[in-house]
């Protein structure tokens, strides 16, 4: 009987042993996490106005007929002359072939400075200067 009280004794200081480091680790990480935010805070404040997004985010919105109700988005690239109502070269997925061929769109949109498209993804080619409808 004696053998076994002190075991559990024994058990129970362990499980308070861990406790206790645990709890000074969980003191510890809290302590690093305010001085990083203390940190990020400062650097904020001391940081200039932020900049304008990258002009390689630029994107356009595009049509392929003059009935269509639907627009594409495509990255503007190193396009930057191109204006709305310009014609463009882009890429489309040619899906009887299987590989992209370019085709003629026509520029309906063009985004303004911090607006970002999640579905351009393709730069255009380049301008088009004498397509028509």
């Amino acid at each position: 009987m004696d053998v076994i009280v002190t075991f559990l004794f024994c058990v129970v200081g362990f499980l308070a042993y861990l406790l206790h480091k645990k709890r000074e680790e969980v003191d510890a990480l809290k302590d690093e996490l305010h001085r990083l935010q203390y940190q990020k805070s400062d650097a904020v404040q001391s940081s200039p106005a932020q900049a304008p997004p990258p002009a390689d985010k630029t994107f356009v919105q595009v049509i392929f007929s003059p009935d269509s109700k639907k627009c594409y988005d495509y990255l503007l690239g190193n396009n930057p002359d191109i204006k709305v109502g310009d014609f463009v070269e882009v890429y489309v997925s040619d899906k009887e072939r299987g590989k992209p061929s370019w085709s003629v769109a026509k520029v309906v949109y063009i985004s303004q400075p911090g607006e970002v498209s999640e579905h351009a993804k393709s730069k255009i080619k380049k301008k088009h200067d004498r397509y028509k409808w």
